[in-house]
């Protein structure tokens, strides 16, 4: 099998920067609207190549032909996904949200989390924010999750199936009434316009390119999403009255419409961000001051380096940012002794290496597919494939057949990351924060580098162990010389290793969170 090449745009850094600047003056600007706040696009989460391939278009030119056949397959998509969301929308309802019957007339936290896959009702702990929901119950604290539904699955395919947690969840509908989505259409449209003149004003340039494209995106079902998850957060506030909203601070539009809806409906509110995902190199979102009604009171990160990394986009004067810790949590050593190494990677002499990528398809097969030909050249190594909950394996066979006839040394895990992590010994990954935990349990990290992309390795700043391999012989190598040499490596610098991920990741501190408001 020939490892498939993805075919991608690689912006170099020099204009990804000048892609943030020219999207943040959009945002900025003094006409800047909720709507337009409301338009992912604008956005810039961060440098990995998904996440830029939307904004290639500013960069790279298409042929004439190409470009118009382009402008009108988005033209026509968009106009078929909001036909479906009429459907949608005429076939409700119009219920903002589902679960409890009875909610509590006023509660202390309220959270808006994600719900990614059906598997999740079954579970007691919130996928982003573990059991800390629970734990404020525990304290008689008033608590309600509200879950944003992104499994796929309406809410009657799972409910018999969701499991009573102390912390009352709601699902969030995917619909609005269908005179509510007029509304939000109208008002898109309204800043589509709005955007569409700004553009005709400038003069032809990478800023005219933003406010072109923006004006289309408005129109977008991405669009849409956020001011109705805006609308459904407004309703939720307005009906619990919660003394602090806690949301993911991940750099999407919705966040930060959360905050200024909450604030329309309750201006005492305290807005809180929870950075659960890492802070790359270039994440640009997470760090940015937009107008004050959008920004958080209070960021809390899952470690020290995630405050001083937002203490200086933001500064300490307007805002307090501290450590509240991650659920995700780190596997711990076993003694405090120089040159420690996890229990059960003492004398280790387990050939696997787990494979763990993002929830997203493309960065799936690259690994998968990569993984694949190592374990055709050297099949006494065993590959352990992990999945995001949010990924469906099935769905990548019909991308690559090839991966629907796999040899025997490559496992589909089925168990937790904690068992896949205990027998392995090293860890092929790109830019999941998954790793933090696997080098917490004495794997070695081993990054796969694309060339001619910016690096998307959250172990930026790791100079040392840590492996980037460009090819298979690459990354059969350093495995076939750790064997050799008797994992001497992992016992020098493991220790130097874990002290980075615990910068990143520490033990949660519910008094941290509990202190935002008074009992």
């Amino acid at each position: 099998m020939q490892h498939r090449q993805v075919l991608q745009f690689n912006m170099n850094e020099n204009q990804y920067k000048e892609l943030c600047v020219a999207c943040d003056r959009v945002l900025l600007a003094p006409d800047s609207s909720i709507e337009r706040v409301a338009i992912p696009w604008l956005h810039v989460i961060r440098e990995h190549p998904i996440v830029l391939a939307k904004y290639e278009n500013l960069f790279i030119s298409a042929t004439d032909s190409i470009g118009v056949l382009s402008h009108w397959i988005k033209y026509f998509l968009k106009k078929a996904k909001w036909v479906r969301q009429i459907l949608r929308a005429f076939r409700s309802n119009g219920q903002p949200l589902f679960g409890v019957d009875v909610l509590p007339e006023k509660v202390d936290f309220l959270f808006i989390s994600h719900f990614l896959s059906t598997a999740q009702a079954c579970q007691k702990e919130d996928f982003y924010f573990g059991n800390m929901p629970n734990d404020l119950v525990s304290c008689n604290r008033s608590v309600v999750i509200a879950l944003i539904n992104q499994s796929g699955a309406s809410f009657a395919s799972f409910r018999g199936n969701c499991v009573t947690s102390k912390a009352a969840r709601v699902y969030l509908s995917n619909s609005l009434k269908l005179s509510d989505e007029f509304v939000l259409h109208r008002r898109l449209k309204r800043e589509s316009l709005q955007l569409l003149r700004l553009a005709k004003s400038e003069a032809p340039g990478l800023f005219q390119g933003v406010l072109k494209h923006a004006s289309q995106e408005a129109m977008d079902n991405n669009s849409m999403t956020s001011l109705r998850l805006a609308h459904q957060i407004r309703v939720l506030v307005k009906k619990l009255r919660p003394q602090a909203i806690v949301v993911t601070h991940e750099g999407h539009s919705f966040e930060r419409l959360a905050f200024a809806v909450a604030r329309e409906v309750s201006p005492t509110i305290k807005c809180i961000a929870y950075q659960h995902a890492g802070v790359y190199r270039l994440s640009h979102a997470i760090r940015r001051n937009l107008s004050p009604q959008y920004n958080p009171d209070i960021i809390f990160t899952t470690g020290t380096d995630g405050k001083i990394e937002l203490e200086k986009a933001f500064g300490t004067k307007n805002m307090r940012i501290s450590v509240l810790g991650s659920s995700r949590g780190l596997i711990e050593r076993t003694n405090n002794c120089e040159n420690s190494m996890p229990k059960q990677k003492e004398h280790s002499t387990m050939h696997d290496c787990l494979v763990i990528p993002e929830g997203i398809d493309s960065e799936c097969l690259r690994l998968f597919e990569f993984s694949l030909l190592c374990a055709k050249e050297q099949p006494n190594i065993t590959f352990i494939w992990r999945l995001h909950p949010i990924t469906i394996f099935k769905k990548l066979t019909t991308k690559n057949p090839d991966l629907k006839r796999l040899p025997t040394n490559i496992i589909l895990s089925s168990y937790s990351l904690e068992e896949d992590i205990e027998r392995c010994s090293w860890a092929l990954y790109r830019g999941t924060t998954a790793i933090y935990k696997a080098i917490s349990g004495g794997l070695r990290p081993i990054y796969l580098r694309i060339p001619g992309e910016m690096t998307i390795d959250p172990l930026y700043n790791m100079h040392s162990w840590r492996v980037i391999v460009d090819s298979p012989s690459d990354l059969l190598s350093c495995i076939t010389n750790d064997i050799e040499n008797g994992m001497q490596d992992n016992k020098k610098y493991i220790n130097i290793a874990q002290e980075i991920c615990e910068k990143r990741y520490t033990k949660i501190n519910l008094d941290v969170l509990n202190s935002v408001i008074p009992y």
